[in-house]
């Protein structure tokens, strides 16, 4: 029960911890991402100033602490939550060997190499094998943001470490769930680690079929049945707090059932919506959970230099491992070393490890301090070593796009063959946008082949010009693609390239660096609320659909008319700029029409 003091929670303490987190959070991390830093790394240094370490401004002892504590929990649940969203199953079940082996390596030996640092130092076992487990996880968010700024998504070195990243997460939780358990436990044995694992095995495989199953059936029932489409969302979350809640009953981390909640809810039809207002909750309170980490942080331990030396030891040994695992890019010609390079950010399920291990008294603020250390030194230097790795490359894509290719063979230059589409020759970089439309457009039936995607790699720095012969198939794909379509546009960046209003929008989306979906720059949020309000893609006329794109594309939005003028003049619609600049002005209609669609006529819609 709240009260204003006295027993229970001290509600006016608790708003005024909350005002204050919030907004230096906010603060700290528009500064970070001015200077091309992830905003967590703002949001832990915000912490850190604003803690007992610096100003004092909040404390996370008695009462204070707990309630935020609660607060700052209810937030990483939701941050699970979202990284289950984001996980593609198809893509999982896709993975291939080198990626299987890059993730595999890449978690055994800086967990190894932790684990025995922590026996050589002298800690106790489930120290040392929480140190270990500390050093697994890799945050590739950062490592994809960077390889989509330099057009280089597309290539086979994105391809593996995307891939991995994907087997990353899934083993990362998997040694979360078996650590925590283990080190809460007792005595630390093989019996003891044997039976955890085949507990947290079971979990994920037990919820994974329920879910995958029930799950987006459940959905379906509910928006049918529902007056208000934020039933399906409360709904979702509902659904998440039980999977938690059986996580925790299981003697499991609770984190691990969120987790399996995104990825049951990923596979639904109302994703979309539940990840767009779940989210919305997400980025108040997640910022609370890595404030928090920075609160706890001791700056007096962390400066100090026995700390300083271990936090070295443990960069090396994490650095070190990533770049080995690299060799595990079997049967490539990839750069190894730009693979290792890739691994090597920890972040988000890092900082978790880190926080758990030192509530549950497995880590001193020493060993907490060096694992903060570790994790901020990992983030900071990846993007700087991937930007000169990356750039190395740079000339020999310039060579390959001055060629001119060879003559388009009958039948056209993309052919579907077991499920892949692939390339019957070398086209010319001309005619870059018109294959990636036909290619999106096959997606929903097979995939593109590596030698496809190699050749988008290749020519990830050409120059393209839109040509207004491929309006229509681009229309089309606006009205019927999904996000595995718009996710390949990314990867190769050729709409960016293509039309320049496209492009600023994801410059705008990357410096987002806290979106936990790296290849979810391109999408369009007004396209698919006009789709959602009518169904049936084929009444959509084609004026209002580059207006809801240039709504979603145009920086100032429905204010910005002349983006959408020059929008509308590139995909070849002249005659028709000015009323798709007067439809962008009126943009401010559609929620109202989407909110009462017994109102209004279709016409009117």
């Amino acid at each position: 029960m709240f009260a204003a003091s006295g027993e229970g929670v001290d509600l006016a303490r608790l708003l005024l911890d909350l005002l204050i987190v919030l907004l230096v959070a906010r603060v700290a991390a528009e500064a970070a991402e001015r200077v091309r830093l992830p905003a967590v790394l703002g949001e832990i240094a915000a912490g850190i100033v604003i803690g007992p370490s610096a100003l004092g401004l909040v404390e996370l002892t008695g009462e204070r602490g707990v309630s935020l504590g609660v607060v700052a929990e209810i937030g990483v649940l939701l941050l699970l939550l979202q990284v289950g969203m984001e996980m593609d199953i198809a893509e999982l079940r896709k993975v291939g060997t080198a990626s299987m082996l890059v993730a595999v390596i890449g978690v055994a030996l800086p967990f190894a190499g932790g684990a025995i640092a922590g026996v050589a130092m002298g800690e106790a076992g489930k120290t040392a094998i929480f140190l270990g487990a500390a050093l697994t996880a890799t945050s590739v968010g950062i490592t994809a943001r960077v390889f989509g700024d330099l057009r280089a998504l597309a290539t086979t070195e994105a391809r593996i470490v995307l891939g991995a990243a994907v087997a990353d997460d899934v083993l990362g939780l998997v040694i979360l769930t078996v650590v925590v358990k283990v080190v809460t436990g007792g005595s630390v044995g093989v019996g003891t680690v044997a039976g955890t694992l085949g507990l947290a095995v079971g979990f994920l495989e037990l919820t994974g079929i329920v879910g995958l199953l029930f799950v987006p059936k459940v959905l379906d029932v509910i928006h049918r049945r529902a007056s208000s489409g934020a039933t399906v969302v409360v709904a979702a979350f509902v659904l998440t707090l039980a999977f938690a809640e059986l996580a925790d009953a299981a003697k499991l981390a609770f984190i691990i059932g969120a987790f399996m909640a995104g990825l049951a809810l990923g596979t639904s039809d109302h994703h979309e919506r539940v990840s767009r207002d779940l989210g919305a909750i997400g980025n108040i309170l997640i910022p609370v959970f890595f404030v928090q980490i920075g609160i706890n942080a001791d700056i007096g331990a962390m400066t100090k230099g026995s700390v300083l030396g271990l936090a070295a030891v443990l960069t090396v040994i994490g650095v070190a491992g990533k770049v080995a695992a690299a060799w595990g890019a079997v049967g490539t010609r990839a750069d190894r070393l730009l693979i290792g390079i890739g691994m090597i950010p920890r972040g988000e399920v890092g900082l978790i490890f880190a926080s758990i291990g030192l509530s549950n008294g497995v880590l001193d603020t020493d060993l907490y301090g060096a694992l903060l250390v570790m994790i901020l030194v990992t983030t900071v230097i990846t993007p700087p070593l991937l930007r000169l790795r990356i750039g190395a490359g740079g000339a020999a894509a310039v060579e390959e796009d001055a060629r001119a290719g060879a003559p388009e063979p009958e039948g056209g230059w993309l052919d579907l063959v077991d499920g892949e589409i692939r390339l019957r020759a070398e086209p010319p970089v001309a005619t870059t946008v018109s294959i990636a439309l036909r290619t999106a457009s096959w997606l929903d039936a097979a995939r593109p082949s590596n030698d496809l995607l190699d050749w988008f790699g290749r020519h990830r720095l050409a120059d393209l010009r839109w040509d207004p012969d491929d309006t229509p198939a681009f229309l089309d794909l606006l009205r019927w693609g999904d996000s595995r379509m718009w996710r390949f546009f990314e990867a190769t960046a050729v709409l960016e390239r293509a039309l320049p209003e496209v492009a600023s929008a994801m410059v705008r989306r990357r410096s987002d660096v806290r979106d936990l979906d790296p290849l979810g720059s391109l999408r369009f949020p007004t396209v698919e609320a006009l789709r959602q309000l009518t169904p049936d893609g084929a009444a959509h006329d084609d004026e209002v659909l580059i207006a809801a794109l240039a709504v979603d594309v145009c920086e100032d939005g429905p204010t910005d008319t002349g983006c959408a003028a020059d929008l509308a003049t590139r995909l070849g619609r002249v005659a028709e700029a000015d009323r798709i600049a007067s439809l962008v002005a009126d943009a401010h209609l559609l929620p109202h029409g989407s909110a009462c669609p017994h109102v209004f006529g279709e016409l009117e819609l």
